[in-house]
């Protein structure tokens, strides 16, 4: 999935308490619990490390993530990244070791759809407070994590409705509701597709009954706002 759309958002809730909370960078990371596929990710990190780790499919390695799966508490990177311990494979210790990344902290969720979310920060800047920072404001920031958690879940769940609500209604379907929806009626829609009236009139009841609305009129709204029409 890598970088998330449709962030904006969720970036200024994140930045805004966080910079109250004297912390700069970030990273939420999402990504079911159990499957290897790529996490969902919104970060202010530099570019490079984020290029290279997705690139490199390091979340499957990384030893904060296999941490996190663990444990429900936060923790410090410094349990589990110290210099010289051995981490989950030589690619992410050569990452590690290339951007000079042992300062950090996580904080972890799990969902009802067994989803694993963490909250991450990394002391890019070697500020001295970056731990006293983060242990005066534990509650509020696992308490920030779940807001995001649940706006990133609003807007998973949106984008599946489109996707679902999309694939529900045929080629044939969607196409007689184009032209319905620019005004053509019932007979004009038939000539123009070569079909009978009925036969429009059957797809349009279709329509309305997938899309769990009263009438066409509703079912063109609707497919309007689920952006299922050009």
């Amino acid at each position: 999935m890598g970088p998330f759309k449709n962030d904006k958002s969720i970036k200024l809730l994140l930045e805004k308490q966080l910079q109250s909370y004297g912390i700069s960078h970030y990273c939420y990371f999402l990504l079911p619990k159990y499957a290897q596929t790529s996490p969902i990710i919104l970060s202010n990190y530099p570019e490079e490390w984020l290029s290279c780790y997705i690139a490199a499919e390091l979340y499957l390695f990384d030893p904060v993530v296999v941490y996190a799966k663990q444990t429900i508490l936060p923790f410090a990177w410094s349990d589990i990244l110290a210099p010289g311990k051995s981490t989950a494979s030589s690619s992410m210790d050569t990452f590690v070791s290339r951007y000079n990344i042992f300062d950090g902290f996580t904080f972890t969720l799990r969902d009802a759809n067994n989803r694993l979310a963490l909250l991450s920060f990394c002391n890019i800047n070697r500020e001295d407070n970056f731990q006293d920072n983060i242990q005066k404001n534990l509650a509020d920031i696992q308490l920030l994590l779940i807001k995001t958690h649940d706006k990133v879940n609003k807007i998973i769940n949106e984008n599946q409705l489109i996707e679902s609500e999309g694939s529900i209604l045929s080629s044939r379907e969607l196409e007689i509701l184009q032209w319905v929806s620019m005004g053509k009626t019932y007979i004009e829609s038939a000539i123009i597709l070569g079909i009978r009236e009925r036969t429009i009139k059957f797809h349009m009841k279709n329509i309305v009954n997938k899309l769990n609305v009263s009438n066409a009129r509703h079912a063109i709204k609707k497919a309007i706002e689920l952006n299922l029409l050009n």
